[in-house]
């Protein structure tokens, strides 16, 4: 049974005598447990798991090893109370992007004289770095999502109906071992491939259309996340020139990528290509973001990122072009950060594919 990595967390650097977790992504990865409610209390040499008799037995057989579990049958948020005023906690930290209004009005009411501070980033922190089995299971993920690229190529035709390539690549991610998608694909072809978020529709895709393919799986808890732009029928030369800008792109991002860079420089690499070749105005989101137990986690790339990247973090790249009424092109890999630089984990080939 691992030992989880609660002890990491310095409450002691932050002035504070326990922590209040609530986020179930963040609750996972401290204690491995994977059902849908619970509250984790950490001090200095103590590790409390908090749920309720749903879960009793489930828990048992998923904590990391040095949880003491407390099982409530009523309100969670009055048993953690209850639990920081026995332990006689004076400065408790709480997720404050996560916890609710109402419920942090609840704990400042209770709990008399005692401090309450945000401090989200002390779990989340530890998030942006995969230990050696996050990434292999990142790996295995990206394994089966690249199957998934085998169906959608498969799939993707003219007269085809855009959920129906989603639903048959979904079906190919259960029958390869995943545990669900990491999120609904987006199958977006002709004038919707200028959504950036174009979930698959009713439309029929036609000769001609870009289709973007946006997919992931989640296997054991971790997902991943890729882009791949087709075309079906022939591609014409407006078309060829905004595929290769995006492509050119990604790959300048890429290679802008180690430790202690800027997470907004790698994405200056990219939009700064994008904007030299004309097209400036139409690459509006972030570059990219960490991946793991969220599809969308810490860190940020983009022009507006406080982060610097460290080996072990997890990073989309994924520069788009999406022009109205005309149509879009986005390419997405996941990204390792090494100590040499960057490893590209997702393998589906990304040369223009006309199908």
């Amino acid at each position: 049974m691992k030992r989880g990595r609660a002890r990491l967390i310095d409450l002691k650097g932050r002035g504070l005598d326990a922590l209040l977790v609530s986020d179930i992504s963040s609750i996972r990865y401290l204690s491995g447990f994977t059902g849908s409610s619970a509250f984790v209390v950490i001090t200095q040499d103590r590790r409390f798991f908090l749920t309720d008799t749903r879960y009793a037995t489930q828990a048992r057989g998923e904590l990391f090893k040095g949880f003491q579990i407390k099982i409530y049958r009523k309100n969670g948020l009055e048993e953690v109370i209850r639990l920081l005023e026995a332990i006689q906690a004076e400065a408790v930290g709480f997720e404050g992007d996560c916890l609710s209004y109402d419920s942090f009005k609840k704990l400042d009411g209770a709990l008399k004289g005692v401090k309450l501070a945000s401090a989200p980033e002390l779990v989340r922190g530890l998030r942006k770095i995969k230990d050696a089995d996050e990434v292999g299971r990142v790996r295995e993920s990206i394994r089966i999502l690249d199957l998934g690229f085998k169906e959608a190529q498969r799939c993707i035709r003219a007269g085809a109906v855009e959920k129906e390539v989603a639903f048959s690549i979904e079906t190919a991610f259960i029958r390869h071992g995943a545990d669900c998608p990491a999120f609904d694909t987006i199958i977006a072809s002709g004038f919707r491939s200028a959504l950036p978020h174009g979930k698959a529709s009713g439309k029929k895709i036609k000769n001609g259309e870009f289709v973007v393919v946006d997919m992931g799986a989640r296997l054991d808890g971790y997902n991943s996340d890729e882009t791949r732009t087709y075309c079906v029928g022939r591609a014409g030369p407006r078309q060829k020139k905004i595929y290769q800008t995006v492509l050119d792109a990604q790959q300048r991002a890429i290679d802008s990528i180690r430790p202690g860079v800027a997470a907004s420089a790698v994405d200056a690499a990219a939009r700064g290509h994008i904007k030299k070749a004309g097209y400036g105005r139409f690459f509006g989101h972030a570059l990219g973001h960490g991946v793991g137990i969220d599809v969308h986690e810490a860190p940020t790339l983009s022009p507006f990122s406080k982060d610097v990247l460290e080996a072990g973090m997890v990073v989309t790249v994924e520069p788009g072009v999406y022009i109205p009424g005309e149509g879009g092109v986005r390419i997405e890999d996941m990204i390792l950060v090494t100590e040499g630089g960057a490893e590209v984990l997702t393998k589906t080939p990304k040369g223009l594919v006309c199908l």
